[in-house]
C-alpha cells in the first residue's frame, strides 16, 4: 500500500490504515519533525509495587518516554521491556484496571492489569487499541478482527471484521455486549488506492453479525478516516479526518458523533487532535506539539499533561519499521533529511505505481513508463529507498516528476498515457 501524499511547511505525512504506513490505527495524521528535544519531561517513578489507580484504572494514563506516565499524579511506571519495544495504547477504566500493549518486531503483547494480578497476552500479528466494557470485557484489535479477553476467565475469543480484506481498529464497546469498530474499507473500483475511507461498524458478542452505522465516501483523491471513538454520555464521538493525497495543505478535523438516526458533524476542530477520554465531565484531547516531538493532554485549552492514550507516541519507532527489523524508516519525530524549511525549498514530487511482490514485476511497469516517459527518470524502489512512499516487502515503479509539476495535472497525465496503471498509481513524496 504506498503513502499518498499530503505536504505542508513541516514534513506532513498522512497515516494509518492505507494513508500512510504501518498499521496507523491512530496514529497521527500529520508527523512534523521536532526544533527541539524530543520526548516529555522526566517524570519521578512511583515506587515499585507502588502505582496506584493502575489495577482500578483510575485516572488518566498515557505513554511518554517510553514510560507509562499518571496525568493527575505526575508520575511515571516503569515498564518492563525487550530492548526494541515500544509501548503504545493505554486503556483505563475505572473499577476495572489498565491495558496497554507493548509494539514488538513481528507480534505483540496486551498487558492487563487488575486487583487480580498482572497478566501479558501474546499475539501472532499486530495488536493495537484495547478497551474495556462496562462489564469487564477486553478487546483489542488484530488487524483482520477483534480478540475478546473474557473478565472472570482466561479464554480470548476471536471475532472477524465486518468486511474481507479491511483492516480493523479502534474497539469500543458501546454497551456490554455491543461493540464498534472502525474498518479501513479495502481496494474497490471507486477506491482502488485500498484504506481511504474508514468506516464504523457494530456487532454483538452473541453473534448477530455486523452493522455498518457510517457510509462515508472517497471520490478522486479524496480520503475519509476515523480516528479515537470513544464514547461520551452514552454517544459515540470520534474524530474525522478529511484530505487529499494531491492537497498542499494539512488536512481536516472534525468532531462527530452518533444519534439515533446515524451519525452527525459536532463541530471542525481547530487544529489535529485526537479523543483521549474524559475528565470530570470535559473531553481529553491528545495534542501534537511537533516542536518538541511529543502528544499534550488538553481539556478546554489547557494542558493537563504530556503523552499518548490512544495515538501512537510520536517519540518511539515502530519496532516492526526499526532498521535491522525489515526497513530503514527513520522514527517519525526524527527526519534527519529535512533541514530547516527555507523560502526557496520545495518538496519532491512522484507518481509510482505499486505494489509488486518482486522487483521484476516492478521492473516491467518501469520498462513501460520510461517508454512512454522517454526523457524521465523511472526508478524501482522499495522502503529502503522511497520510506515515505512505499511500505515494507514490497516493489514500486516510481516516475520522478519536474520540479514544478502540478501533482494533480501530472496524475491525471499520467492515467491518460498508461490506462493499465490507472488503478494503482499515485502522487508520493520519495
Amino acid at each position: 500500500m504506498v503513502r499518498k501524499l499530503v505536504i505542508g511547511m513541516t514534513a506532513v505525512v498522512a497515516a494509518a490504515a492505507g494513508l500512510v504506513g504501518s498499521q496507523a490505527r491512530g496514529d497521527s495524521v500529520v508527523a512534523a519533525r521536532p526544533k527541539g528535544p524530543t520526548g516529555c519531561v522526566a517524570l519521578p517513578a512511583f515506587a515499585r509495587g507502588e502505582a496506584p489507580g493502575l489495577a482500578r484504572g483510575r485516572g488518566i494514563w498515557a505513554v511518554a518516554g517510553g514510560e507509562i506516565v499518571s496525568a493527575g499524579a505526575g508520575r511515571s511506571v516503569s515498564v518492563r521491556t525487550e530492548g526494541g519495544d515500544s509501548i503504545r495504547h493505554v486503556a483505563a477504566e475505572p473499577g476495572l484496571g489498565t491495558a496497554y500493549v507493548i509494539d514488538r518486531v513481528g507480534g505483540d503483547v496486551v498487558v492487563v492489569i487488575t486487583r487480580r494480578g498482572t497478566r501479558r497476552i501474546s499475539e501472532s500479528a499486530e495488536a493495537t487499541h484495547p478497551a474495556w466494557s462496562p462489564s469487564g470485557e477486553l478487546a483489542w484489535a488484530t488487524g483482520s478482527g477483534v480478540a475478546v479477553l473474557g473478565r472472570d476467565s482466561s479464554r480470548v475469543s476471536r471475532i472477524e471484521g465486518p468486511v474481507a480484506g479491511s483492516t480493523v481498529f479502534s474497539p469500543v464497546f458501546l454497551s456490554s455486549t455491543r461493540l464498534a469498530v472502525v474498518a479501513a474499507a479495502p481496494p474497490t473500483p471507486e477506491a482502488p488506492e485500498g484504506g481511504r475511507i474508514d468506516d464504523l461498524w457494530i456487532t454483538d458478542l452473541q453473534g448477530d453479525g455486523w452493522r455498518r452505522l457510517t457510509s462515508f465516501r472517497a471520490s478522486g483523491d479524496r480520503w475519509v478516516t476515523i480516528r479515537t471513538p470513544i464514547m461520551v454520555d452514552g454517544k459515540l464521538s470520534f474524530v474525522r479526518v478529511v484530505g487529499r493525497g494531491s492537497a498542499t495543505g494539512e488536512p481536516r478535523f472534525e468532531l462527530w458523533r452518533s444519534e439515533r438516526d446515524g451519525t452527525q458533524r459536532v463541530r471542525a476542530l481547530p487544529d489535529e487532535r485526537y479523543l483521549a477520554g474524559m475528565r470530570r465531565g470535559e473531553l481529553v484531547w491528545n495534542v501534537p506539539d511537533p516542536e518538541h516531538g511529543r502528544m499534550l493532554l488538553s481539556v478546554a485549552g489547557r494542558t493537563i499533561g504530556c503523552g499518548s492514550v490512544m495515538a501512537d507516541p510520536p517519540d518511539a519507532v515502530d519496532p516492526d519499521r526499526r532498521p535491522g527489523g525489515g526497513t530503514s524508516v527513520p522514527p517519525r519525530a526524527d527526519w534527519p533529511e529535512l533541514d530547516e524549511p527555507t523560502v526557496d525549498h520545495v518538496e519532491e514530487v512522484a507518481v509510482i505505481v505499486g505494489d509488486f511482490a518482486t522487483s521484476a514485476e516492478a521492473e516491467a511497469v518501469a520498462a513501460a513508463i520510461r517508454a512512454a516517459y522517454p526523457d524521465a527518470d523511472v526508478d524501482v524502489v522499495d522502503s529502503s529507498v522511497a520510506p515515505l512512499a512505499i511500505r515494507p516487502g514490497v516493489y514500486g515503479a516510481l516516475l520522478h516528476l519536474p520540479i514544478d509539476a502540478d501533482p494533480t495535472a501530472a496524475l491525471a497525465t499520467f492515467r491518460d498515457r498508461l490506462p493499465g496503471y490507472a488503478a494503482n498509481s499515485w502522487i508520493v513524496t520519495p
